[in-house]
Protein backbone atom coordinates (compact mmCIF):
# COMPACT_ATOMS: atom_id res chain seq x y z
CA UNK A 1 0.00 0.00 0.00
CA UNK A 2 1.25 3.43 -1.05
CA UNK A 3 1.54 6.35 1.46
CA UNK A 4 0.46 9.29 -0.69
CA UNK A 5 1.36 12.82 0.60
CA UNK A 6 0.01 15.43 -1.48
CA UNK A 7 2.65 18.53 -1.75
CA UNK A 8 0.10 22.01 -1.54
CA UNK A 9 0.63 24.17 -4.24
CA UNK A 10 2.88 22.45 -5.78
CA UNK A 11 4.11 24.34 -8.70
CA UNK A 12 3.83 21.15 -11.71
CA UNK A 13 1.13 21.06 -14.21
CA UNK A 14 1.87 17.78 -16.64
CA UNK A 15 -0.30 18.90 -19.49
CA UNK A 16 0.05 15.47 -21.84
CA UNK A 17 -1.57 12.95 -19.74
CA UNK A 18 -2.86 9.63 -21.38
CA UNK A 19 -5.82 7.55 -20.90
CA UNK A 20 -7.55 3.94 -21.63
CA UNK A 21 -7.62 0.58 -20.37
CA UNK A 22 -4.44 -0.98 -21.12
CA UNK A 23 -6.07 -3.36 -23.56
CA UNK A 24 -7.83 -0.37 -25.22
CA UNK A 25 -4.15 0.39 -26.92
CA UNK A 26 -2.65 -1.21 -29.69
CA UNK A 27 0.63 -4.16 -29.04
CA UNK A 28 3.02 -0.97 -30.75
CA UNK A 29 1.61 1.41 -28.76
CA UNK A 30 2.13 -0.87 -25.53
CA UNK A 31 5.56 -1.80 -26.85
CA UNK A 32 7.46 1.19 -27.91
CA UNK A 33 5.59 3.98 -25.23
CA UNK A 34 3.41 2.67 -22.66
CA UNK A 35 6.16 -0.08 -21.24
CA UNK A 36 8.81 2.42 -21.13
CA UNK A 37 7.66 3.81 -18.33
CA UNK A 38 6.85 2.57 -14.23
CA UNK A 39 3.80 2.89 -14.27
CA UNK A 40 2.27 0.41 -15.73
CA UNK A 41 1.97 -2.18 -12.58
CA UNK A 42 -0.12 -0.10 -10.42
CA UNK A 43 -2.60 2.15 -12.82
CA UNK A 44 -3.87 -1.18 -13.88
CA UNK A 45 -5.70 -4.21 -12.94
CA UNK A 46 -5.28 -8.03 -13.70
CA UNK A 47 -7.38 -7.46 -16.17
CA UNK A 48 -5.44 -4.36 -18.12
CA UNK A 49 -8.69 -2.04 -16.79
CA UNK A 50 -7.45 1.57 -15.29
CA UNK A 51 -7.78 2.32 -11.89
CA UNK A 52 -8.92 5.88 -12.02
CA UNK A 53 -7.79 5.98 -7.81
CA UNK A 54 -4.55 4.86 -8.47
CA UNK A 55 -4.05 6.39 -11.79
CA UNK A 56 -4.51 9.97 -10.11
CA UNK A 57 -2.49 8.54 -7.09
CA UNK A 58 0.70 7.79 -8.99
CA UNK A 59 0.47 11.39 -10.48
CA UNK A 60 0.31 13.82 -7.67
CA UNK A 61 2.24 11.64 -5.49
CA UNK A 62 5.01 13.22 -7.52
CA UNK A 63 3.85 16.77 -6.72
CA UNK A 64 1.83 17.58 -9.71
CA UNK A 65 -0.97 20.37 -9.05
CA UNK A 66 -2.83 19.37 -11.83
CA UNK A 67 -3.18 18.14 -15.59
CA UNK A 68 -4.74 17.29 -18.65
CA UNK A 69 -5.99 13.91 -19.23
CA UNK A 70 -6.24 12.92 -22.82
CA UNK A 71 -8.53 10.35 -24.65
CA UNK A 72 -7.97 9.01 -28.20
CA UNK A 73 -10.25 7.80 -31.22
CA UNK A 74 -7.56 6.41 -33.78
CA UNK A 75 -8.52 2.78 -34.30
CA UNK A 76 -6.16 2.00 -36.56
CA UNK A 77 -2.69 3.13 -35.36
CA UNK A 78 -3.12 3.78 -31.25
CA UNK A 79 -6.46 2.46 -30.50
CA UNK A 80 -9.82 3.66 -29.18
CA UNK A 81 -9.53 4.69 -25.60
CA UNK A 82 -12.75 6.86 -25.18
CA UNK A 83 -13.16 10.02 -23.53
CA UNK A 84 -15.04 8.06 -20.84
CA UNK A 85 -11.72 6.57 -19.36
CA UNK A 86 -10.82 10.39 -18.63
CA UNK A 87 -14.09 11.63 -16.76
CA UNK A 88 -13.33 7.97 -14.69
CA UNK A 89 -10.19 9.84 -12.91
CA UNK A 90 -11.54 13.10 -13.09
CA UNK A 91 -13.87 12.13 -10.98
CA UNK A 92 -12.18 10.84 -8.47
CA UNK A 93 -9.47 13.45 -9.17
CA UNK A 94 -10.95 16.73 -10.33
CA UNK A 95 -7.38 18.47 -10.72
CA UNK A 96 -7.22 16.19 -13.34
CA UNK A 97 -8.87 17.59 -16.13
CA UNK A 98 -10.65 15.61 -19.42
CA UNK A 99 -9.89 17.29 -22.81
CA UNK A 100 -11.92 16.22 -26.03
CA UNK A 101 -10.79 14.57 -28.55
CA UNK A 102 -12.53 13.86 -32.25
CA UNK A 103 -11.36 12.45 -35.36
CA UNK A 104 -13.42 12.99 -38.62
CA UNK A 105 -13.04 9.38 -40.00
CA UNK A 106 -14.46 7.91 -36.49
CA UNK A 107 -17.30 10.65 -35.21
CA UNK A 108 -20.24 10.50 -37.90
CA UNK A 109 -21.55 14.34 -36.17
CA UNK A 110 -18.31 15.86 -35.14
CA UNK A 111 -19.98 18.84 -33.23
CA UNK A 112 -22.51 16.54 -31.58
CA UNK A 113 -19.53 14.25 -30.08
CA UNK A 114 -18.02 17.59 -29.00
CA UNK A 115 -20.71 19.34 -27.77
CA UNK A 116 -21.58 16.21 -25.58
CA UNK A 117 -17.75 15.64 -24.10
CA UNK A 118 -18.12 19.17 -23.70
CA UNK A 119 -20.94 18.91 -21.51
CA UNK A 120 -19.22 15.78 -19.59
CA UNK A 121 -16.25 18.41 -17.97
CA UNK A 122 -14.18 18.59 -21.59
CA UNK A 123 -11.49 21.69 -20.99
CA UNK A 124 -9.83 21.87 -24.69
CA UNK A 125 -9.48 19.95 -27.38
CA UNK A 126 -7.07 17.38 -28.32
CA UNK A 127 -6.55 16.02 -32.46
CA UNK A 128 -4.17 13.40 -33.75
CA UNK A 129 -4.18 14.27 -37.36
CA UNK A 130 -1.03 11.01 -37.72
CA UNK A 131 -2.96 8.66 -35.81
CA UNK A 132 -6.41 9.43 -37.37
CA UNK A 133 -5.46 10.20 -40.79
CA UNK A 134 -6.79 13.62 -41.41
CA UNK A 135 -5.17 16.57 -41.79
CA UNK A 136 -5.56 19.57 -39.55
CA UNK A 137 -7.04 22.10 -41.95
CA UNK A 138 -9.89 19.71 -43.00
CA UNK A 139 -13.26 21.97 -43.46
CA UNK A 140 -14.56 19.58 -41.59
CA UNK A 141 -12.97 20.86 -38.37
CA UNK A 142 -13.42 24.36 -38.91
CA UNK A 143 -16.66 25.07 -37.20
CA UNK A 144 -15.15 23.30 -34.15
CA UNK A 145 -12.16 25.77 -34.45
CA UNK A 146 -14.82 28.61 -34.61
CA UNK A 147 -15.76 27.31 -31.68
CA UNK A 148 -13.18 26.92 -29.40
CA UNK A 149 -11.49 30.42 -30.81
CA UNK A 150 -14.89 31.78 -29.60
CA UNK A 151 -15.41 30.41 -25.85
CA UNK A 152 -11.27 30.59 -25.85
CA UNK A 153 -10.80 26.60 -25.57
CA UNK A 154 -7.28 25.27 -26.23
CA UNK A 155 -6.93 23.09 -28.98
CA UNK A 156 -3.75 20.42 -28.81
CA UNK A 157 -2.30 18.76 -32.13
CA UNK A 158 0.04 15.96 -31.94
CA UNK A 159 2.97 17.75 -34.12
CA UNK A 160 5.40 15.43 -35.15
CA UNK A 161 6.31 11.56 -35.88
CA UNK A 162 4.63 8.56 -34.51
CA UNK A 163 6.37 4.88 -33.59
CA UNK A 164 3.38 3.40 -33.80
CA UNK A 165 2.74 0.78 -37.02
CA UNK A 166 0.10 2.71 -39.35
CA UNK A 167 1.02 5.99 -38.80
CA UNK A 168 1.38 8.56 -42.08
CA UNK A 169 3.34 11.87 -41.59
CA UNK A 170 2.09 13.45 -43.93
CA UNK A 171 -1.01 14.30 -41.30
CA UNK A 172 1.44 15.87 -39.55
CA UNK A 173 2.92 18.57 -42.38
CA UNK A 174 3.67 21.22 -39.85
CA UNK A 175 1.87 23.46 -43.10
CA UNK A 176 -1.72 22.02 -42.06
CA UNK A 177 -1.22 23.76 -38.60
CA UNK A 178 -0.18 27.29 -40.21
CA UNK A 179 -3.24 27.02 -42.34
CA UNK A 180 -5.34 26.60 -39.21
CA UNK A 181 -3.29 29.24 -37.11
CA UNK A 182 -3.38 31.68 -39.67
CA UNK A 183 -7.50 31.04 -40.38
CA UNK A 184 -7.90 31.17 -36.47
CA UNK A 185 -5.28 33.74 -35.09
CA UNK A 186 -7.23 34.02 -31.81
CA UNK A 187 -7.33 30.46 -30.91
CA UNK A 188 -5.13 29.06 -28.43
CA UNK A 189 -3.11 26.08 -30.24
CA UNK A 190 -0.79 23.97 -28.54
CA UNK A 191 2.12 22.03 -31.02
CA UNK A 192 2.19 19.15 -28.70
CA UNK A 193 5.34 17.12 -29.27
CA UNK A 194 7.03 20.32 -30.90
CA UNK A 195 7.18 18.64 -33.88
CA UNK A 196 9.01 16.09 -33.06
CA UNK A 197 11.82 14.46 -35.37
CA UNK A 198 12.27 17.03 -38.50
CA UNK A 199 10.25 20.43 -37.60
CA UNK A 200 11.37 21.29 -34.39
CA UNK A 201 12.65 24.76 -36.17
CA UNK A 202 9.05 25.29 -37.88
CA UNK A 203 7.50 24.60 -34.62
CA UNK A 204 9.22 26.95 -32.82
CA UNK A 205 9.49 29.75 -35.77
CA UNK A 206 5.23 29.50 -34.99
CA UNK A 207 5.57 29.66 -31.52
CA UNK A 208 7.61 33.32 -31.88
CA UNK A 209 5.56 34.15 -34.92
CA UNK A 210 1.78 33.86 -33.50
CA UNK A 211 0.54 35.15 -30.16
CA UNK A 212 -1.52 32.42 -29.24
CA UNK A 213 0.73 29.39 -30.59
CA UNK A 214 2.78 27.09 -27.85
CA UNK A 215 4.61 24.28 -27.54
CA UNK A 216 4.19 21.38 -24.87
CA UNK A 217 7.41 19.42 -24.41
CA UNK A 218 5.54 16.21 -24.45
CA UNK A 219 7.65 13.10 -25.71
CA UNK A 220 10.71 14.46 -25.96
CA UNK A 221 13.91 13.91 -24.17
CA UNK A 222 14.11 16.62 -21.44
CA UNK A 223 18.00 16.84 -21.79
CA UNK A 224 17.86 17.84 -25.38
CA UNK A 225 15.21 20.20 -25.12
CA UNK A 226 17.75 23.49 -25.96
CA UNK A 227 19.07 21.92 -29.04
CA UNK A 228 15.36 21.29 -30.61
CA UNK A 229 13.95 25.04 -29.20
CA UNK A 230 17.51 27.50 -28.39
CA UNK A 231 15.30 30.16 -28.00
CA UNK A 232 12.93 28.15 -25.48
CA UNK A 233 14.39 29.56 -22.71
CA UNK A 234 13.28 33.60 -24.03
CA UNK A 235 10.21 32.32 -24.71
CA UNK A 236 9.26 30.29 -21.74
CA UNK A 237 5.82 32.27 -21.67
CA UNK A 238 5.27 29.97 -25.02
CA UNK A 239 6.16 26.52 -23.72
CA UNK A 240 4.16 23.56 -21.58
CA UNK A 241 5.55 21.07 -19.36
CA UNK A 242 4.10 17.44 -20.38
CA UNK A 243 5.54 13.64 -19.84
CA UNK A 244 3.22 11.07 -22.12
CA UNK A 245 2.53 9.86 -19.21
CA UNK A 246 2.42 6.70 -18.70
CA UNK A 247 5.01 6.29 -21.32
CA UNK A 248 7.29 8.28 -19.41
CA UNK A 249 10.25 7.57 -16.93
CA UNK A 250 9.23 9.82 -14.05
CA UNK A 251 7.19 13.43 -13.98
CA UNK A 252 9.13 14.59 -11.04
CA UNK A 253 12.52 13.32 -12.91
CA UNK A 254 11.69 14.82 -16.42
CA UNK A 255 10.61 18.22 -14.98
CA UNK A 256 13.80 18.35 -12.65
CA UNK A 257 15.58 17.25 -15.67
CA UNK A 258 14.50 20.40 -17.69
CA UNK A 259 14.48 22.73 -14.55
CA UNK A 260 18.76 21.91 -14.52
CA UNK A 261 18.57 22.15 -18.60
CA UNK A 262 17.03 26.08 -17.79
CA UNK A 263 18.47 26.92 -14.79
CA UNK A 264 16.01 30.24 -14.66
CA UNK A 265 13.10 29.67 -11.80
CA UNK A 266 11.43 32.62 -13.29
CA UNK A 267 11.60 30.31 -17.08
CA UNK A 268 11.02 27.22 -15.21
CA UNK A 269 7.35 28.59 -13.23
CA UNK A 270 5.88 29.94 -17.00
CA UNK A 271 7.19 26.39 -18.52
CA UNK A 272 6.05 23.80 -15.59
CA UNK A 273 3.15 25.72 -14.18
CA UNK A 274 1.48 29.10 -14.94
CA UNK A 275 1.35 28.46 -18.63
CA UNK A 276 -1.21 26.02 -18.30
CA UNK A 277 -2.62 27.03 -15.03
CA UNK A 278 -3.75 29.96 -17.28
CA UNK A 279 -4.41 28.51 -20.40
CA UNK A 280 -6.58 25.50 -19.51
CA UNK A 281 -8.41 27.51 -16.29
CA UNK A 282 -6.97 25.81 -13.80
CA UNK A 283 -8.18 28.66 -11.00
CA UNK A 284 -11.75 27.79 -11.58
CA UNK A 285 -13.35 26.25 -8.42
CA UNK A 286 -15.30 23.34 -10.07
CA UNK A 287 -12.19 22.49 -11.63
CA UNK A 288 -9.54 22.71 -8.55
CA UNK A 289 -10.94 22.27 -4.74
CA UNK A 290 -10.81 25.88 -3.45
CA UNK A 291 -8.40 25.04 -1.19
CA UNK A 292 -5.79 24.71 -3.82
CA UNK A 293 -7.22 27.06 -6.15
CA UNK A 294 -4.58 30.25 -4.69
CA UNK A 295 -1.09 29.14 -5.74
Amino acid sequence: MFCIIYKRHMRIIDVHIHVGHRFEWTERAKEVWMDIGPYVPEIFDKEERQLPQQYGDAIKREGVFGGILIPEYSPLTAGVMPFERAKEIHDVHPELIPIANLNPNYHDNLMDAFEEQLKNGARGLKLHPIHGFFYANDQKLYPLYEKCEKEGLPVMFHAGTSLFKGAKMRYSDPYTFDDVINDFPDMKTILCHGGRGFWYQIAEFMVKSFKNVYIDVSGLPPKNLLQYFPSMKKFSHKFLFGTDFPGAPGIKKNYDTIKELIQDNGAMERIGFRNAYDLFGFWKEDVIPEDRVNP
